[in-house]
């Protein structure tokens, strides 16, 4: 669709994408793992502060084969799987990992979405005039937000749905202010090193891009795509950053060979190795039920026994 729109052909594309060598493709392989370690760090400490340590092991288990559904289903079916494995490898109740989920996607869209405001303004306030329609549509979206969760409760009484809120609310109160706001921190930092991919891939386009500039490319394309609920923000995120690319001058080719290599390690390869962890975590739960029924048996031999 963008190719037909910037009408480019895919002789071009494939022209520019080829151009990118193996130590370069290298090098964004090494900073896609730093990013997931460093959202594999930030979420043990984010449990930690929830008063329930866990093991680094079974969070990097967690994290790639939740991406894999993620990234294989049209619904965001990652989100519920997460909170299903803390509950079965460091049995973590479901109701902190819920609460776990919601405050990674409170933090990470709040704070992108605050970059992107401000960063949109300082670019590109001359070019378009559509900062304080955002504003307001964000400010209403919070508003709506907060009525529809106090009438829910309201609405809820003594139920088992009442129950549920009662149980994700007593979780969030064992994160203090402390605890949030370095967490907050690390999100922050996260966000800068997930968007070096970017800076790294204009500079392979021989392309001109700030570190500044690409925080603020990623961070729109990611709160752009999380609010379209579009999966996976198909389209969504590539046109954002195609946006922005173009606004800040770099050519409409190399922006869309720069978007089509995001795509595919966002998708492909958290697909791929997804694909791969959730296997190790099938054998290692298979490994688990076997030793519990072996050990299970051994016991009613036992009490026949005596």
């Amino acid at each position: 669709m963008f190719m037909a729109i910037f009408k480019i052909s895919l002789k071009d594309i494939w022209r520019t994408v080829s151009s990118i060598k193996l130590w370069q493709f290298g090098l964004l392989f090494i900073v896609y793992l730093l990013v997931s370690f460093s959202l594999i760090i930030s979420r043990k400490y984010l449990l930690y502060s929830l008063s329930h340590p866990s093991k680094f092991k079974n969070l990097l288990l967690i994290q790639f084969s939740s991406r894999a559904a993620h990234y294989s289903t049209p619904a965001k079916l990652g989100f519920p799987f997460t909170v299903y494995l803390l509950k079965r490898l460091e049995n973590i109740p479901y109701a902190t990992g819920t609460v776990m989920i919601l405050i990674e996607l409170a933090v990470n869209i709040g704070i992108c979405g605050l970059i992107a405001f401000f960063g949109s303004y300082f670019y590109l306030s001359e070019k378009i005039n559509t900062i304080l329609p955002l504003l307001s549509l964000l400010v209403i979206g919070v508003l709506t937000l907060y009525v529809a969760i106090h009438v829910l409760m309201r609405i809820a009484g003594n139920s088992r749905l009442s129950q549920v809120v009662k149980n994700v609310h007593e979780s969030f109160q064992h994160l203090d202010k402390r605890n949030s706001l370095l967490y907050i921190l690390m999100v922050a930092f996260i966000q800068a090193l997930s968007s070096i991919n970017l800076l790294l891939l204009a500079s392979f386009f021989s392309a001109e891009l700030s570190l500044w500039q690409a925080v603020i490319a990623q961070s729109a394309a990611f709160f752009l795509g999380a609010l379209s609920m579009v999966p996976m923000g198909l389209g969504v995120r590539e046109a954002s950053v195609l946006f922005f690319l173009y606004q800040v001058g770099i050519p409409k080719e190399v922006g869309l060979s720069i978007v089509t290599i995001q795509r595919l390690i966002s998708t492909g390869l958290n697909f791929a190795l997804g694909i791969i962890f959730g296997a190790v975590i099938g054998v290692k739960n298979i490994t688990l039920d076997s030793s519990w029924g072996k050990d299970h048996s051994e016991s009613n031999g036992t009490h026949r026994t005596v």
